[in-house]
């Protein structure tokens, strides 16, 4: 038994039950970043044991955190520690057996390859300032007023026309207002789970999403991702068997592989998703940032059947702490979208949609997008360079021509978490990609952010995983 479960004291004289007790204990352990998302919590037998108290005192506990979303089981593998809202994540890096959180204080002289946030000083600052104005000198305190679940009438019309660029039909009354990507993805998971459903998703992929799930009781089937999309053939197979409620999946630029769907295999997802009568979760977080001369057309825009469920997150390409996306569903979702709604709602406030709506009005957020893709993707092609002229000889990497980051496997014999705690020794922040992983893979993988790296900190960052990575070799 390993802190900090072992610093966990029960009281039997105290009026507090001891399922409360230890559940208590381990919420905060989880709030206070000494327990990581998808961190595995002991087994039920050990636990007992540990304690001195009944296997049953240890079943409550664990069932009662799950209960407040803390925690999700797993069926045959135990119970792991749910992720959260990416905006609400405190930035955590993995050091030998302990973590601590990455303050930009502590860390100021970092290179943060995990963070995929845009430069603040890209933020439309002055903009949003006008419209916050605006609405106050307009509504004064009105502008706090509650609005309707479905978000503000206005602010919904002017995204259903953004998203026409994109081939989309979507009108005002299809269209939702939600606080971020990760808060569609919970209220798809309130409305549509319940326990032992099963819901298929590529492998690898978001844990957010997959945390979201798993809270609801859902079963997590894994499709394997090829290099154009999921491999089709075993989806058809596993259709056919398991029933799924939907398909959870990112037409391109998926997290974490930066991998985009072929057109062939766009539409035979819809066609698997109409002949097996189940949906598809489609979350769109990176098509802003494309970089080629192609058109970026979601899956939504080729749904003739309304079987794609999509979810588009701001938070990228405008500003982080904004809470401010969208979703589009069919009909029968959204009305059970919208009951859930109106008992969980934690979307964004009226005051920020009426002034993203003022801001919309006067700016061209399709303009802005452009300027936005145009700084990524002359960092991405600064990346490419020194990953070519540093890593190359090393590491393998697929070519996304989109997106913040890059997928790269690590060569045989080095593994990805003890590569990343070695990198944050030499002032590198990585991420591991077993966090997007829900089984061991045997091929081993880093995700790397480039999109708030300054040029020579690219560079540096590189070269210093190219100096790892050939001692970790001559260690061989």
């Amino acid at each position: 038994m390993k802190p900090p479960i072992s610093n966990i004291q029960l009281h039997t004289d105290s009026k507090t039950p001891l399922y409360l007790q230890l559940a208590t204990a381990i919420g905060s352990c989880i709030q206070n970043g000494d327990l990581m998302p998808d961190a595995k919590l002991p087994a039920i037998r050990k636990m007992a044991d540990y304690f001195g108290v009944n296997s049953v005192t240890i079943v409550t506990a664990y069932k009662h955190l799950e209960q407040k979303q803390m925690v999700y089981s797993r069926v045959g593998s135990g119970t792991f520690v749910c992720p959260v809202p990416m905006e609400e994540v405190p930035e955590f890096v993995h050091k030998g057996n302990q973590f601590f959180q990455a303050h930009r204080l502590h860390m100021e002289n970092a290179i943060d390859f995990a963070n995929t946030s845009l430069p603040k000083e890209l933020f439309p600052v002055e903009a949003f300032k006008t419209a916050f104005n605006q609405v106050l000198d307009v509504e004064g305190g009105g502008a706090f007023r509650y609005i309707e679940p479905m978000g503000y009438l206005p602010l919904r019309g002017q995204l259903a026309t953004f998203l026409s660029q994109y081939g989309m039909q979507a009108t005002a009354e299809n269209l939702q207002i939600i606080s971020g990507a990760q808060h569609g993805l919970d209220l798809i998971s309130k409305a549509m789970l319940g326990f032992g459903d099963v819901v298929f998703v590529e492998s690898p992929t978001f844990y957010g999403a997959t945390g979201a799930f798993l809270s609801r009781g859902a079963k997590i089937i894994e499709i394997p991702m090829e290099s154009d999309g999921m491999k089709m053939e075993l989806l058809e197979s596993y259709l056919k068997i398991y029933q799924p409620k939907f398909i959870y999946m990112m037409s391109y630029f998926q997290t974490p592989t930066g991998i985009s769907y072929s057109m062939e295999k766009k539409r035979k997802l819809l066609e698997l998703a109409e002949t097996y009568n189940t949906y598809i979760v489609e979350e769109d977080d990176y098509y802003d940032f494309h970089y080629g001369r192609d058109r970026i057309l979601p899956l939504k825009a080729l749904d003739r059947h309304n079987r794609v469920i999509y979810i588009k997150s701001f938070s990228k390409i405008l500003m982080t702490g904004l809470r401010m996306g969208l979703m589009v569903m069919p009909k029968p979702v959204q009305l059970r979208v919208s009951e859930i709604n109106q008992t969980t709602d934690i979307a964004t406030s009226g005051f920020i949609q009426k002034a993203m709506e003022l801001y919309l009005k006067d700016n061209d957020l399709t303009k802005y997008a452009e300027q936005m893709r145009r700084v990524g993707s002359e960092k991405y092609r600064k990346t490419l360079f020194f990953a070519k002229k540093y890593l190359s000889e090393y590491m393998t990497y697929e070519l996304p021509n989109g997106g913040v980051t890059l997928w790269m496997e690590l060569p045989e014999g080095v593994l990805a978490q003890d590569f990343c705690n070695r990198m944050l020794e030499r002032g590198v922040i990585l991420i591991a990609g077993s966090q997007y992983e829900l089984v061991e893979k045997e091929k081993e993988y880093i995700r790397l952010s480039f999109c708030n790296v300054n040029d020579d900190a690219l560079q540096v960052g590189m070269k210093r995983m190219a100096e790892e990575l050939r001692a970790s070799e001559s260690h061989q």
